[in-house]
């Protein structure tokens, strides 16, 4: 490791010399960059926030392109600042020369280079990076650090622009206030952008070598804005595929400002350091001049050196662009003569808006007189169609939700059941086919609607006399079957020539709000069914148990009460018994007794019998312990 100490030259009084280095100059136009971006920066944040209330892909083709401008302006700004430092340091440069020009000494001394040894230094080894984090590097390193911006500004608004390809995004009208509001946002960023076109336009290139790039492109964007606002109108009055068209436009233009972002080279100012590359020749072509169509014309001049404005093959159609535009008007006028039938349609015609009698126009094509003469009306005669009862509005798609507490569509009606208390929300289909193309065009003003009429009086004569329950518990098939014949017999009394082909019931529940509450009243009922149930089970259960124990008892107490009346009547006849033998002999009844009470109290004992006659005989009894 080499450590290299310079000594600074000394005058011979010993004072140091001092060398005032004068300060970079400031660019006066870095104020205007950092304003630019901060308009680009809230420009982008507010197209983005607009993206919730305008349903339109356009919104987001501006989001893109004012975010590659912020990009664009940021390296703009990184070139100034490179610019700035190169300049201070050309100018610290000179004042050190002139300096130590007008410097004498009488002793100068070289400067002290000391070389260190080759330990003296503290030296780290660096960590081994991931490759490709190296990669990234040394690839960051050999572009720089305006080539870095370049890079990821136009890669980045490349990625974009593909997204927002491959996005389907569907795009809603939007209100009278938003959509004035949008336009009129539009307008005045588009208003602001010329201003800095204008600004920018008056510039010294050698100044701010970026102005006249930064002027044009900031003209290609208020060309976009202006676009962008055609765009929110266009969708206010409903078309859709101009919309579309507006924003393949837009996009493509901001895929060639970006790839030509991303192939320009870098270049420098005279002398003055880095620029960033803006010469690109998109902004050339549509940001040279105001009017996009001439500024196209001196692009095509400077590639092809010849001026297209006085050529003759640009006479020729100066003059026979009048011809040519009245000759594709009166084309396109009798093509309105040609009517194409499709082979599932059929199509009546009238003339000064009196049907033309005949027969239906088959598939195939058909000349008639053009229009405003013959009007062609074109009907799916031979497709099924349906018609929903019970709401309006499209269901989302995917699988049905079925469950009584969801909304199946926007907006869903109730009918009045026939006891005037429930109400019932009806999920049903009419699947029909015209039938008579003449009939259902002339017979009624709005067949389908009459036709939606007639399937609601269907569904109320079948509820009409029914409760909830009836009507929730009634077989659907037999339901659907009777309302299908009731539409049809109506719908041919009022002679809209269709054939109805089946009517569908897909649900038939309480309304929304009270779904949940109508849930709670019938788990309520199921809850009361299953306790009577229940109590029902536990009182077979125990009734049964308690009678049988009941007469078990009563039994035994009656065989009780006869073992004891029989038991009673045996002694008391025993008892009758004995007073009888004593009154019959005193004596020998307490004789015998008292014989049955020793003969009772002896049982199982040992004794000896001492006869009284043994005394009388002189014999002698003595007792010994």
């Amino acid at each position: 490791m080499l450590t290299i100490i310079t000594v600074p030259r000394m005058h011979p009084s010993g004072i140091m010399d001092s060398v005032l280095e004068p300060s970079p100059p400031r660019d006066r136009y870095r104020t205007v960059v950092f304003v630019l971006l901060a308009i680009a920066i809230a420009g982008t944040a507010i197209a983005v926030a607009a993206l919730s209330r305008i349903a339109n892909p356009v919104t987001s083709d501006v989001a893109i392109a004012l975010g590659v401008s912020a990009g664009v302006l940021i390296g703009v700004s990184k070139a100034q600042a490179l610019r700035a430092r190169a300049q201070g340091n050309a100018a610290r440069l000179v004042s050190r020369d002139r300096a130590s020009a007008s410097v004498r000494l009488d002793d100068e001394e070289p400067p002290i280079d000391t070389v260190g040894p080759a330990g003296s230094g503290i030296a780290l080894e660096p960590s081994r990076p991931n490759r490709v984090l190296a990669w990234f590097q040394e690839w960051s390193r050999d572009l720089g650090e305006l080539g870095t911006i370049q890079v990821a500004t136009s890669v980045a608004g490349l990625l974009l622009v593909c997204v927002a390809l491959l996005s389907e995004s569907p795009i809603v009208a939007p209100d009278t206030w938003t959509a004035i509001l949008g336009v009129g946002g539009c307008l005045v960023a588009a208003g602001l952008a010329g201003t800095a076109v204008r600004y920018l336009a008056e510039i010294d290139p050698h100044h701010f070598p970026e102005a006249p790039g930064l002027s044009r492109g900031a003209r290609v964007i208020a060309w976009i804005l202006v676009l962008a606002g055609v765009a929110i109108a266009l969708a206010r009055i409903g078309q859709f595929a101009a919309v579309q068209i507006v924003h393949v436009v837009v996009l493509t233009v901001i895929a060639a400002v970006c790839s030509s972002l991303l192939a320009a080279k870098q270049t420098s100012a005279e002398a003055a350091g880095p620029a960033f590359p803006l010469n690109l020749p998109v902004l050339s072509m549509l940001g040279g001049r105001t009017n996009v169509l001439a500024s196209v014309l001196d692009a095509g001049e400077r590639q092809l050196g010849i001026d297209l404005r006085s050529t003759w093959a640009l006479t020729i159609v100066r003059r026979t662009v009048e011809p040519l535009v009245i000759g594709l008007c009166l084309i396109g006028w009798l093509s309105t003569s040609l009517t194409v039938v499709g082979p599932q349609e059929q199509a009546l015609v009238e003339r000064l808006g009196t049907p033309v009698g005949g027969s239906p126009l088959d598939s195939g094509l058909h000349v008639h007189w053009p229009w405003p003469v013959d009007r062609v009306f074109r009907s799916p005669v031979r497709r099924v169609q349906a018609l929903t009862v019970g709401h309006e509005g499209e269901e989302p798609g995917g699988p049905e939700d079925v469950l009584w507490a969801r909304q199946h569509a926007a907006n869903e009606y109730t009918l009045l059941l026939g006891n005037g208390r429930d109400l019932i929300t009806v999920d049903a289909a009419v699947q029909y086919r015209i039938a008579d193309l003449r009939a259902w065009r002339y017979h009624s003003q709005n067949p389908a609607e009459a036709l939606r009429a007639i399937a609601y009086r269907a569904v109320m004569r079948n509820t009409v006399n029914r409760t909830l329950a009836e009507a929730l518990s009634e077989n659907v098939v037999a339901t659907t079957a009777r309302m299908r014949a009731m539409v049809q017999e109506d719908a041919d009394a009022l002679g809209l020539g269709v054939q109805v082909l089946g009517f569908t019931v897909g649900g038939m529940h309480p309304p929304v709000p009270v779904a949940l509450d109508y849930q709670a009243v019938v788990s309520a009922e199921l809850r009361k069914v299953t306790a009577v149930i229940d109590a029902q089970a536990i009182r077979n259960q125990l009734v049964p148990g308690a009678e049988a124990e009941s007469l078990a008892s009563l039994n035994m107490g009656r065989a009780q009460g006869a073992e004891a009346q029989g038991k009673a009547a045996g002694e008391a006849w025993a008892f009758l018994t004995l007073q009888s033998q004593y009154q019959a002999a005193p004596e020998e009844y307490f004789f015998r007794r008292r014989l049955e009470t020793l003969e009772k109290n002896l049982a199982g004992r040992r004794f000896s019998v001492v006869d009284a006659r043994f005394q009388r005989d002189g014999g002698v009894l003595w007792l010994t312990p």
